[in-house]
């Protein structure tokens, strides 16, 4: 385990949203990043769903919305270790969402915390993933916690690029106006 002092963790200021992002759209990392936050702004009716699909489920959980520095985690559960939850609206991009909990777990773990594990909810379907978090994972970890660095290093906008996403995007007015 590293503790909250060490250089790795101190160089850290990406959230959670950067790590889904990155999987996600580089473009909108980047925008995020700069303090362009379309989903606040938008009105867009998936971001309002997944907000009042947030606040409306596991209102019971004690230890909801944990935030540490950068990091925002929607709530934890303990037993033997601590467990990380995270509620997400659809699970379209789930490998996003695998990576933004893997992140909030290697954060904890950089803190003296134990934790190797969590769950991603998704209520409107009622499913959930079981996420672990090992050896593996913290290498390929660091490779996109890099990747991040060098995205919000350049000076300028990461190109667009279409996916069938794009026209559900908080961002759309900005990339295609």
């Amino acid at each position: 385990m590293k503790d909250k002092n060490s250089p790795e963790v101190q160089e850290l200021a990406i959230t959670g949203t950067m790590v889904s992002y990155f999987f996600i759209c580089h473009r909108k990392l980047w925008l995020f990043a700069k303090g362009i936050n379309m989903e606040n702004v938008s009105g867009n009716a998936d971001v309002i769903k997944g907000k009042i699909l947030h606040e409306a489920r596991f209102k019971h959980e004690r230890n909801r919305e944990i935030t540490f520095d950068t990091v925002k985690i929607d709530f934890l559960r303990f037993n033997d270790q601590v467990y990380v939850h995270e509620i997400k609206k659809s699970k379209k991009f789930e490998e996003a969402h695998i990576w933004q909990l893997k992140y909030y777990i290697y954060y904890l773990q950089c803190q003296g915390v134990n934790c190797f594990s969590g769950v991603i909810h998704y209520p409107a379907s009622m499913r959930k993933v079981n996420v672990e978090f090992d050896a593996n994972d913290r290498i390929q970890l660091m490779q996109v916690l890099k990747g991040i660095q060098e995205i919000l290093k350049k000076p300028i906008l990461p190109p667009k690029k279409t996916k069938k996403f794009c026209s559900r995007c908080a961002y759309f007015d900005f990339c295609y106006a």
